[in-house]
Formats: structure tokens, C-alpha cells, sequence
């Protein structure tokens, strides 16, 4: 889903949510959150979607989530942001015709083609969930300059898009944080938690992976520069990666699995209300 789609979306929810610019991509797209407080006392869960370019489903899975939700009264504030890096969707999908020649010519550069359906970074070249003040300087990959994906970039939190959502997410009073990603069907949590952190972490994670059906598993040893490590690390909340999307498939991933995906995933609400009871058994 594009910025554009997104946006008709947003207009049928308006009276349903409140809808809030939290920054700019590095095109100046809008990066928008999607908000419903229900009480000012109640924590908030965060969703984001749409980090790396070429997984843009994820961002369709979270808008059907939102017209799940549009009526439900719930015991917690929720706050999506489902389409965190606009401009490389916009690539991924539409590749480079509507850019400047000059755009055009380094963008082509990095990518080694013209074919930019398996693109995951921004328009900078750099890949979103690796840019995070996360044991960012371990460094995984061996991407040292602007790539489609994988490159760290010159700093940790350097891009816009990571700037935006890292004050939107210190601006909330967070009990959980949900990431979704594509494919695999695997969910992630660690992230050098003390033992008591790691342990209600683990049982946030059980209840998706037993809603979902999909496998946890640690990537805490080949990890660093993630959203859910960075979330881990400075928020202190039960934070998930959640991998969308059979691995038998390749990418670019088929549109028309999203109901498979969605259905799997369509316990949302009441596993989020599962997690807060769990974060509550720990305060």
C-alpha cells in the first residue's frame, strides 16, 4: 500500500480516529499515526509497519487491523503508524520514473538496477531497521556505503523516518510494542532483557505466537540497529518483531496472500489485552 492509498483510508477513519502527522520522510512524505486514547490513565501499545520497503504488506495487514478496531472499546490507548517509510514503498512499487534524473541516477546506482521490487531501504539508501541506537556499532552486515538494503548509515539514528518514530514513541506512556515485518512467520523479542524483563517478554510473545501459529526465535546474537532492539534497550517494554507472511513464498511477496496473513493475525485486539495483563503481573 502507497502513501496515497493510505491516505483515502485515513479519510473513511476520521471519525473514528484521531489522525496525527509525526514527522516527514526524506521526500517529505507525511509518516502518520493512527490514534485512539480511550482514557488518558491507560497505557498505549504501539504498532508500526512498512519499515522496509519491499514488505509493504505489513502496512496492508495493519490498515485492515484499523478498520478491525474502528468500533471496539478497548482497556488500553492504541496508536499505529502503518507506513513508516513511504518513500521506498513508493519506490518499491512505483520504481523511479516519477524522481529527478539526478535521484534516478544514484538510486540506480545502489540498487545495481532499475528494478526496485526487492528494495527495503529509504530514498537515502538506508535500511530503517538497522539505523537504531541499538548496539548499532556491531554492525551485522557488511554494507559500508548506500545500498537497497542493509547499510547501518554514516550514524545511529541519523534518518528521518527513525527520528519521527523514535519521538513519537518517547511521547507515549508504552506497555507493548508490535512491529510487523515480512516473512517467515516467526516472532523476535530478545534483546539482552535482565532476566525478570525477559521472562514477561517471552510470555508476550507466546500469546502471539500461539494466536498466530508462528515460531519464536531469538536473534539477539545476529541482531543490532532494530526498531524492537531500540525499544527493548530504552523503553523497557515487551517489544516483538512479528515476521507476516509463509516463508514458502518469495518476494515480491503476493498480494493476494494478505487474507491468509490477515486471519492468522486477526486476534489482534484480544492478544494485545492478554499482553497487558501480563505487563501489569510484572509491575
Amino acid at each position: 500500500m502507497k502513501i496515497e492509498q493510505l491516505e483515502n483510508l485515513l479519510k473513511e477513519m476520521d471519525e473514528y480516529f484521531q489522525i496525527k502527522v509525526i514527522g516527514k520522510s526524506v521526500l517529505g512524505k507525511n509518516i502518520y499515526s493512527i490514534n485512539k486514547e480511550f482514557d488518558p490513565e491507560y497505557k498505549w501499545v504501539l504498532v508500526t509497519g512498512g519499515i522496509h520497503a519491499r514488505e509493504h504488506l505489513s502496512t496492508d495487514l495493519i490498515c485492515k487491523l484499523i478498520e478491525l478496531g474502528k468500533d471496539k472499546k478497548l482497556k488500553y490507548n492504541i496508536s499505529f503508524v502503518p507506513l513508516v517509510n513511504p518513500d521506498g514503498v513508493m519506490l518499491c512499487i512505483d520504481g523511479i520514473n516519477s524522481l529527478s534524473s539526478q535521484l534516478q541516477e544514484k538510486l540506480i546506482s545502489l540498487n545495481g538496477s532499475k528494478d526496485f521490487s526487492l528494495y527495503k531501504a529509504n530514498i537515502n539508501g538506508v535500511d530503517l531497521n538497522n539505523n537504531w541506537q541499538a548496539n548499532w556499532e556491531n554492525k551485522f552486515t557488511d554494507k559500508v556505503a548506500p545500498a537497497s538494503q542493509g547499510y547501518y548509515g554514516i550514524e545511529s539514528m541519523s534518518e528521518p523516518e527513525v527520528k519521527s518514530l523514535a519521538d513519537w514513541a518517547l511521547s507515549l506512556d508504552l506497555f507493548l510494542t508490535l512491529s510487523y515485518h515480512l516473512k517467515g512467520e516467526e516472532i523476535y523479542f530478545d534483546f539482552f532483557q535482565d532476566d525478570i524483563s525477559y521472562k514477561r517478554d517471552k510470555k508476550v510473545a507466546e500469546v502471539f505466537s500461539k494466536s498466530t501459529h508462528y515460531k519464536i526465535k531469538s536473534t539477539q546474537a545476529c541482531s543490532s540497529g532494530g526498531f524492537k532492539d531500540w525499544c527493548v534497550m530504552t523503553l523497557k517494554v515487551p517489544s516483538l518483531t512479528i515476521e507476516l507472511g509463509d516463508d514458502k513464498f518469495t518476494h515480491p511477496y503476493p498480494q493476494s496472500e494478505l487474507t491468509n496473513i490477515f486471519n492468522k493475525n486477526k486476534n489482534f485486539f484480544n492478544d494485545v489485552e492478554k499482553a497487558l495483563k501480563i505487563y501489569q503481573n510484572y509491575m
